[in-house]
């Protein structure tokens, strides 16, 4: 048999880096986004019983239908962060989804977005559109401490105009079952008071109050800033000894 020449040889070489290359591709590699899985429950109070769960991300997007129980989860390739829309005829509500993990949908997450898109000075709809494109929206929806912060300023904004004390301020990421104690009895609360109706929206006055209180707190660079502090004394002029 004869040696193979120099340019066989040469020719071998690169087709076997094309074929590796494909091969990364087909796993993953090459730049595609990771595989995750998001999941959570979508309710009103009462379950969104097979609801349609729609996610928009920064790069892919996915969909799933809910349990009985409002019980969701979706596995596909993404990057976050994610709009979430879940529907089921009688009501349409929104939330969003740092990167893999649990995530709610809620009336509680719909507030949680106005308070959101007023620390951003934007609408939810401006905010939700956004997520695939803006960085800033991008930067803000991934950021653990500007998402506890909201969520806390949330849970402030219902005491104070309802009296009502959430049993978590974490409802964002808080696993829980329609019909249990906990996160789904803060729902029936709220419902009882006026706070959220039976189509999971805030009410009016309570989703303005969580814009005004977001645009209070507004958002600077990749943290949250919180009220500013008032403007300290003027120092006293020094004295000049001779």
């Amino acid at each position: 048999m004869k040696p193979f020449s120099r340019a066989t040889t040469r020719t071998l070489q690169i087709g076997a880096m094309m074929l590796s290359a494909t091969v990364l591709a087909a796993c993953g590699g090459g730049g595609t986004s990771p595989l995750g899985t998001v999941s959570g429950t979508a309710a009103v109070g009462a379950a969104m019983a097979n609801a349609s769960i729609q996610l928009t991300c920064k790069n892919g997007a996915g969909s799933a239908t809910a349990n009985a129980s409002g019980a969701y989860s979706v596995s596909f390739q993404f990057d976050g962060p994610c709009a979430i829309t879940a529907s089921n005829g009688a009501a349409t509500i929104h939330s969003f989804a740092s990167g893999a993990g649990t995530y709610n949908v809620t009336p509680l997450t719909q507030l949680l977005l106005s308070y959101l898109a007023g620390q951003l000075g934007t609408t939810v709809d401006g905010l939700l559109s956004g997520i695939a494109s803006n960085a800033s929206y991008q930067s803000a929806l991934t950021n653990p401490s500007v998402i506890q912060n909201a969520e806390a300023g949330v849970a402030q904004l219902i005491k104070k105009m309802y009296g009502v004390t959430l049993s978590t301020s974490s409802f964002l990421m808080v696993s829980f079952t329609p019909g249990q104690s906990g996160a789904d009895s803060d729902l029936d609360t709220l419902l009882t008071v006026g706070a959220i109706s039976s189509n999971g929206q805030p009410s009016t006055s309570l989703a303005a109050a969580a814009v005004s209180a977001g645009e209070a707190s507004p958002i600077s660079g990749s943290g949250n800033t919180g009220p500013t502090g008032g403007t300290g004394g003027t120092g006293g002029a020094g004295t000049t000894t001779k």
